[in-house]
């Protein structure tokens, strides 16, 4: 029964990075197919609303328009994929060190 815990809490963990990376793509398919990008921006940026107001620090100083690029990208996307995953792994390790608390 571990073992199967064990890899569902790796694939829950998993998951915010799935999405973004899957994000990152559904961003760049549109490029190659001349399709509409807003739609598939405003899935970006509903990723990363929770996080705004920590991540949300005005223009980067980055020299280059591909510099800005991969920094939004950073900002929109990876950077709350990676602290959705640090808020599961917080929860996960509350509950687990809860279901192996001895009882009162």
């Amino acid at each position: 029964m571990e073992h199967i815990y064990n890899w569902t809490k790796r694939i829950l963990l998993a998951l915010p990075l799935a999405a973004a990376f899957t994000l990152t793509v559904l961003l760049n398919v549109p490029l190659r197919f001349h399709l509409n990008r807003q739609h598939f921006a405003g899935y970006s940026f509903l990723f990363g609303r929770p996080w705004a107001w920590l991540l949300d620090r005005g223009p980067s100083g980055a020299p280059t328009h591909w510099m800005r690029g991969i920094a939004s990208y950073a900002v929109v996307l990876w950077l709350p994929a990676f602290l959705y995953c640090i808020c599961l792994w917080l929860l996960l390790r509350v509950l687990e060190l809860a279901a192996h608390r001895p009882g009162r």
